[in-house]
């Protein structure tokens, strides 16, 4: 009894640690509001520390989606949140893989997209996206909203990965997406499709496929502006800003935070006696 007690006081005083002084703004951004059947869409987001504590993260984008960034649906899963500490401390195991982020500071990952891996089935669906600190403690956006619905149309435009995958073009009502989508093995049985998003696609354009020296590389051309998709990593690694949205936001939002954490280090800096 006494070893469980001083187990329940451990515990306590180890969340009152975190919550005191622990706060952030995440803000995320969605590309898109709408989801197909199977869908796993993507955004990225901005994290600002905007309590009086520092923050610890993953240093890696691929340790962050593993063990601490969660899609979180709205009535909660107890039971699947309860699950994440396993995760979070399977990322942190083996070494030094996370870093400080001072308060008044916002930090965004690059170089993937983040997926909010919550494939609705409903007509609506709302969720956060969290950010998950170890010993059962939370910081979460604002509520957000997906609206499942049913494409207008699809169009097959290549088959890529040894016929594990396929690109096609989704459109409903006044936009039209290029999505990876996933292509069954004959025999196997029949499961739900995946389908994630690539980018924007002009309405009206023919849509071109062409492979690349480099096996994971294609060349998709809309209309007569070119992408290059890498399709190992699923982002657009050249393209216009109105195709590449991904890498815009991240370019132009890392730019902002740039700027704001000097104006937070030089104003420290000042109040140092």
């Amino acid at each position: 009894m006494k070893t469980c007690l001083m187990l329940i006081v451990l515990l306590v005083s180890i969340t009152s640690l975190l919550s005191a002084g622990t706060n952030a703004h995440i803000e995320v951004k969605l590309f898109k509001d709408w989801v197909i059947g199977g869908e796993i869409n993507f955004g990225n987001l901005a994290i600002k520390n905007t309590g009086t504590a520092p923050i610890l993260l993953a240093k890696d984008v691929f340790d962050f989606e593993i063990g601490q960034l969660v899609t979180r649906p709205l009535p909660r899963d107890t039971y699947a949140d309860s699950q994440q500490e396993k995760e979070y401390q399977m990322m942190i195991r083996g070494g030094d893989r996370l870093f400080s982020l001072p308060s008044g500071e916002t930090h965004m990952y690059e170089g993937r997209k983040l997926y909010f891996d919550y494939c609705p089935s409903e007509t609506e669906t709302r969720f956060t996206v969290s950010v998950y600190l170890g010993n059962d403690f939370w910081l979460d956006s604002e509520p957000l909203m997906y609206h499942g619905v049913v494409p207008d149309s699809e169009e097959y435009l290549a088959t890529i990965a040894n016929n594990l995958w396929g690109l096609v073009a989704v459109t409903y009502k006044n936009e039209r997406w290029l999505y990876k989508k996933s292509i069954p093995n004959p025999g196997e049985r029949k499961t739900e499709l995946l389908y994630f998003p690539v980018c924007p696609l002009s309405l009206t354009n023919k849509i071109r496929v062409e492979p690349q020296d480099d096996e994971m590389l294609f060349k998709i051309w809309d209309g007569d502006k070119s992408m290059i998709y890498h399709m190992n990593k699923s982002i657009l690694i050249e393209g216009p800003d109105e195709n590449n949205v991904l890498g815009k936001w991240t370019r132009d939002r890392k730019q902002r935070a740039e700027v704001d954490n000097a104006e937070v280090r030089r104003k420290k800096a000042e109040e140092k006696p």
